[in-house]
């Protein structure tokens, strides 16, 4: 019996953007049904892939091959018509839209000429619904939380009817509960047929939902392999193409430094209380619990973004008053917030400029900026 054609095939796939090749003559392929990882390192170039296949990036060699014929997607649309949805690692909604809107942007739906806000409630109730989320579709998209907007995005992506989805670190921003939902619906997809191609840096999360995984490293095409077999040190190693105890983390060896920084009863009303915490020089103190628990708002007064009702926080041997970012700054705390994009970035500006932006009395004269 002839063997059914690949849903997707990489054919000598190569891109370039200015000062660095994304991807070098890339060929493989993904099994119709199945649930495909594309693993790597940062910067190896999974992201560009996905984004190839969902029409956002064209190729500058190579050809793309949809169920066996080759196709040339120049946007969006194209993928859509092609039947390939992605779930984005950067949020790609409008802010100032409700959540119906814009899961029914693609297709709005209408009568007599006019917008049917009630057929598209229905529908975007429908799209949420399959991922098992429950959400006001009438709030702007801009109000939700961040796990809730991924949700959206995943439910945007799953109710278009597409029968390939590329899910680029989908569970990034989402709590155990949400990204256990996510792992159903991706069960469900498959036995409709759905050919998933998952990005992860997590490991768990690839060896339990995927058949057979491709690993790239520095935009070149290393191997593809049946996950079933391979072992979390052999997916490093070929992730890293070095040794696994090369890739362990050094700090832990180096034992306890001194204490750079103590919180005692440290709260803000409705948000935490109560928190009292040590971190030693050379640490990587982990801050878990479920969404709304209050872990970025203890990080946010950490920073001064918050004011806490009560407290105490010592850097060293010296208690602190963190009134504004500016005193966080200057005792040496940094904030990388969980919206980078919206909170971290002013994405109008260069990458100098944002660069600089928290140390500019640093670059000054006399109050003006020395910009070489």
């Amino acid at each position: 019996m002839a063997m059914s054609a690949p849903a997707v095939r990489f054919e000598q796939v190569s891109k370039r953007f200015p000062g660095v090749q994304a991807l070098s003559e890339i060929s493989l392929e993904i099994a119709a049904g199945s649930c495909h990882a594309l693993c790597g390192e940062n910067g190896a170039g999974k992201s560009t892939l996905g984004k190839i296949l969902a029409g956002l990036q064209t190729p500058d060699a190579g050809r793309l091959f949809v169920h066996g014929k080759e196709v040339h997607l120049a946007s969006p649309r194209d993928a859509q018509a092609a039947g390939i949805a992605m779930v984005h690692q950067e949020l790609a909604f409008c802010d100032n839209l409700s959540v119906a809107e814009n899961l029914c942007l693609a297709a709005l739906p209408s009568r007599g000429g006019l917008l049917d806000r009630d057929e598209m409630k229905r529908r975007a109730t429908a799209m949420l619904s399959e991922t098992g989320t429950i959400l006001d579709v009438h709030r702007p998209f801009g109000e939700l939380a961040i796990a809730q907007r991924q949700m959206v995005q995943i439910a945007a992506a799953v109710g278009g009817g597409a029968n390939i989805i590329v899910f680029d670190e989908p569970t990034s921003s989402l709590s155990q509960v949400e990204a256990d939902q996510l792992y159903a619906l991706m069960g469900r997809l498959q036995q409709r047929g759905v050919t998933c191609i998952f990005v992860s840096h997590r490991m768990p999360e690839i060896f339990r939902l995927c058949d057979t995984l491709s690993v790239l490293r520095d935009g070149r095409h290393v191997a593809t392999r049946p996950i079933a077999g391979l072992t979390e040190g052999e997916l490093v190693q070929l992730m890293i193409g070095r040794s696994v105890a090369e890739y362990l983390p050094k700090h832990k060896e180096a034992g306890q430094g001194d204490e750079v920084l103590r919180v005692e009863g440290l709260s803000s009303r409705g948000k935490f209380e109560d928190v009292s915490l040590t971190l030693r020089a050379g640490e990587v103190l982990g801050i878990a619990g479920l969404m709304g628990a209050g872990r970025s708002e203890l990080a946010c007064a950490l920073f001064g973004l918050d004011r806490p009702s009560g407290g105490s926080i010592f850097v060293g041997t010296r208690r602190v008053q963190i009134r504004d970012p500016q005193g966080a700054i200057n005792v040496g705390i940094a904030l990388v917030p969980e919206d980078r994009k919206r909170q971290g970035l002013v994405l109008m500006a260069s990458a100098l400029h944002n660069a600089s932006l928290p140390s500019l009395w640093r670059l000054s004269r006399a109050s003006w900026i020395q910009r070489h």
